[in-house]
């Protein structure tokens, strides 16, 4: 099926009786919080969660807090030597973050997809039970889209009213950056031209975090764009005999999501619903893009390690 087959498939099963008073319900826990804590390694437990509507949601969440600490673990080994944080930053647990430099790029995407990895043993038991190469297959191909969504949900949290983008768990990078991360490249360059694609590619990405802030998931609806971006349609197209396994388990999320919305007492989903998944079709535009504009770079003689062993 087509992307917009899938996509409406997904709305015909959320169609629900409406509420006939058509109030809106803002999203809380089973607990009957508002949903409305931000997902970061400080999230990370190995305590079972409670009792739940949405389990498989519920995993997912801890699992990308896993794999925050994953990432998070990784790159404090390249923040700057001389850095020290004060107690007071210590005790409010600031996140503190530092510009990114080119010969980062590369060991910052290897911690991802190895994060990857953990997140899928941690959250999903029958990715534990692929082989390795099966595995690969669904960590390369999640790549850029959970790259692409975790920058959009952590930048928005941490810098909602200006260009700032998190180019990794710790590294940010803004236009101002932009002639500094040039310095830093070790190939020959023109920078001026490289500067023109560079910033018309970030201002895609610019729009990705902004609808990501005009829709504001909650907790479990940021889980089910997980899971969803994890086991994205592309991989069945690279190896085919995951295809099964990919259907199941989206199918499994998106039914965690409609259990979760009827024990909110949340009949009239449907436009939700909707709304989350022209976010993932706007990924996957942006990212499909920012693949040409990776060919384009690589042309100028930036980026030629990518897609290299």
């Amino acid at each position: 099926k087509c992307r917009f087959q899938k996509f409406s498939d997904v709305l015909a099963e959320s169609a629900h009786p409406v509420d006939m008073q058509g109030s809106e319900i803002v999203p809380e826990s089973d607990s009957g919080q508002p949903l409305t804590s931000f997902l970061d390694h400080d999230g990370f437990s190995l305590i079972p969660a409670a009792s739940t509507s949405a389990p498989l949601l519920e995993r997912i969440k801890n699992g990308y807090s896993f794999l925050c600490v994953v990432r998070k673990t990784a790159e404090e080994l390249f923040i700057p030597s001389d850095f020290v944080p004060n107690r007071e930053d210590i005790e409010s647990k600031k996140m503190h973050f530092f510009p990114i430099t080119y010969p980062l790029i590369m060991p910052i995407g290897k911690i991802i997809i190895s994060s990857l990895f953990d997140f899928g043993n941690a959250t999903f038991e029958d990715f534990r039970s692929l082989s390795i190469d099966e595995k690969t297959a669904v960590a390369s191909g999640s790549f850029k889209f959970l790259v692409l969504l975790d920058a959009a949900y952590r930048s928005s949290h941490y810098f909602p009213d200006c260009d700032t983008r998190l180019a990794g768990y710790l590294f940010s990078e803004t236009d101002a950056d932009l002639e500094n991360f040039l310095d830093t490249v070790p190939s020959k360059i023109n920078k001026d031209e490289v500067s023109s694609v560079y910033r018309q590619n970030t201002t895609k990405l610019l729009k990705v975090k902004d609808h990501f802030t005009r829709v504001s998931p909650s907790d479990y609806e940021f889980a089910l764009l997980l899971g969803l971006t994890f086991w994205n349609n592309e991989i069945s197209t690279v190896c085919e005999s995951l295809s099964p396994l990919v259907e199941r388990n989206r199918k499994a999320i998106m039914d965690d999501l409609h259990s979760f919305y009827k024990h909110q007492a949340r009949l009239n989903y449907a436009a939700r619903v909707g709304e989350l998944f022209c976010l993932l079709a706007n990924m996957e535009e942006i990212s499909t893009l920012t693949d040409t504009d990776m060919e384009l770079y690589k042309l100028m003689n930036l980026f030629t390690e990518f897609g290299q062993n």
